[in-house]
């Protein structure tokens, strides 16, 4: 019986020994594939660092093209804001021209006879007074 026990464990290892074989054969190829891929994700890495710096070195042209279109739509700002300020300076200085002018016909009617009163205006003064009252 010793001997029976004896062939079952020797079984029994032999059966663990192959099947050990046989996990240290799949392992084996396992780890050569990792070593192959291991190759190729260190160029996927380098090529990775390769499109990052890329991105960067375009990023800091991008800031250096924005700081320059910035500088130049604020100096047409600023030219806009000087050419607005001059256009109200003459507006407000035509407004007033127009009210002397309108004084002035006012006061020229009111002296004038009573048939030139009667008198109509031209077509042109009529336009004239018109745009001169929607001036003010």
């Amino acid at each position: 019986m010793d001997l029976g026990v004896d062939v079952i464990l020797d079984g029994l290892l032999a059966v663990l020994l192959a099947a050990t074989v046989i996990y240290c054969f799949v392992l084996n190829r396992r780890l050569s594939r990792l070593r192959n891929a291991q190759g190729e994700m260190a160029e996927l890495v380098r090529s990775f660092h390769q499109a990052t710096e890329n991105a960067r070195a375009s990023v800091g042209e991008l800031k250096v093209a924005a700081n320059a279109v910035g500088a130049d739509l604020q100096k047409r700002i600023d030219a806009g804001r000087s050419m607005l300020d001059e256009l109200e300076v003459v507006v407000h200085s035509g407004g007033k021209v127009a009210e002397r002018i309108e004084q002035g016909v006012d006061r020229s009617k009111a002296a004038a006879p009573a048939e030139t009163q009667r008198q109509e205006r031209s077509p042109a003064e009529h336009d004239l007074l018109q745009a001169l009252r929607k001036v003010r």
